[in-house]
């Protein structure tokens, strides 16, 4: 009985406000595509407002390359136009790709700086669920578009 009450009071605590403000966090969980390289991955992202319209996002993406591994860690700043029910922000930051290779003695290990120019649309289902479409251009190194659809928790 504790426990559903704890569930009851952290569900109806989640569900307050909504809009883009200062010390609102949100997590996220989606799937990723760079059409460069031509990786799959899954993406885990936080996002934290520390100003009214403006959030800081850290993000990693675990690839899954044919063979040895890869990954993506990107922090971006998102700038958000509006704050209905779609919600349409524009992002600037920096990405680290790193590669490790198998079965190619010359080339066991890849890392790239890069910077993150793009945009997305946050769509809430419901206060606590929105889904989330990202592109995101990443210029040097050949330039690679990445695309990414994905789950977002409101938690504040």
């Amino acid at each position: 009985m504790k426990r559903l009450l704890i569930l009851v009071l952290f569900f109806s605590w989640s569900s307050a406000t909504m809009a883009q403000y200062k010390g609102q966090f949100r997590a996220q969980y989606g799937n990723d595509i760079g059409f460069e390289r031509v990786l799959f991955g899954m993406n885990f992202s936080a996002e934290y407002f520390f100003v009214d319209k403006i959030s800081f996002s850290p993000n990693v993406s675990i690839l899954f390359p044919a063979t040895g591994k890869a990954s993506n860690l990107h922090l971006d700043a998102r700038y958000y136009f509006t704050e209905e029910k779609a919600q349409w922000y524009g992002l600037l930051g920096f990405g680290n790709f790193r590669r490790r290779y198998e079965f190619n003695p010359e080339v066991a290990f890849r890392n790239w700086q890069t910077l993150n120019v793009g945009g997305g649309l946050l769509y809430k289902l419901i206060d606590e669920l929105g889904v989330n479409g990202e592109l995101k251009f990443q210029p040097q190194n050949n330039g690679e578009l990445i695309v990414k659809i994905g789950l977002t928790y409101f938690i504040n």
